[in-house]
């Protein structure tokens, strides 16, 4: 197995479970070490202790909302006062914006999904990147979304923020690039995560079948496609945005519509 993060520190941000708890252990399984956030601490004790248990060692535990600037600068100092750097920090974190359609949108639940997936983003890529222009740079990957240009009904939120997202990364490549800082964006299409094991079977078949290459992406799909970006072979990479959707995004309707 390659080890192109030995000595690497690393930050993933909503690492508690799912796709941010994937990402995490693919870099753990290549030498690094790795600091999780996630909101609570209990949700990030139990990250810890999975990855642990999967016989990685160098797992360390940095809750924080990371909609709070008092919380990010608290979890950076712990990052300083212990690793003294940060080689890459993957933006995961997501409030998954599951409300209403773009009438029936208060103003308040609108605000708390931006607040989190692209003031959070903001907030923890500023501090992240200071620190890495100290020791010379490093690199940003932020978790997107394919459908921050292909609109799906009721979540105008969530869409709303991952357009911000493709935004600030196109910025951050070139206000980051000077100090050696590369930054680039990885967009998933379906994740299977736990929200797909309550769903009913059928929506699954159905799902399925609309996705060229006939499945959802695992936490380990977006975990290489992130690795890829982070690591030297993407060296000369930077203000992209890496589609990671099964083909989603290729086609003009899906399947079932397409007759």
């Amino acid at each position: 197995m390659p080890m192109r993060f030995r000595n690497k520190i690393v930050l993933v941000t909503g690492a508690g479970q799912n796709t941010g708890l994937g990402i995490a252990e693919c870099f753990a399984a290549e030498g690094a070490t790795v600091y999780l956030n996630d909101r609570t601490p209990e949700a990030v004790n139990r990250a810890v202790a999975a990855l642990r248990q999967r016989g990685f060692r160098k797992i360390h535990s940095v809750p924080a909302d990371i909609g709070s600037p008092g919380e990010v600068e608290e979890m950076f100092r712990q990052i300083k006062t212990k690793a003294k750097r940060l080689d890459v920090l993957v933006n995961n974190a997501a409030n998954l914006g599951i409300g209403t359609g773009f009438l029936e949108t208060k103003l308040e639940f609108f605000e708390a999904v931006i607040r989190v997936n692209l003031i959070g983003t903001f907030l923890v890529s500023q501090h992240a990147a200071r620190l890495m222009a100290e020791k010379g740079g490093g690199v940003i990957v932020n978790i997107g979304s394919a459908v921050s240009t292909r609109a799906i009904r009721d979540k105008t939120a969530y869409l709303s923020s991952k357009g911000g997202i493709d935004a600030l990364t196109r910025s951050m490549a070139l206000d980051l690039g000077p100090r050696g800082i590369r930054v680039n964006n990885v967009a998933p299409g379906y994740i299977h995560s736990d929200r797909w094991e309550v769903l009913p079977e059928k929506h699954v078949k159905r799902r399925r079948k609309n996705v060229p290459l006939g499945r959802e992406a695992t936490p380990e799909d977006i975990g290489r496609a992130v690795l890829f970006l982070a690591s030297t072979d993407a060296s000369n990479i930077t203000g992209i945005r890496l589609v990671v959707d099964g083909g989603c995004c290729a086609q003009h309707m899906p399947a079932d519509c397409d007759v």
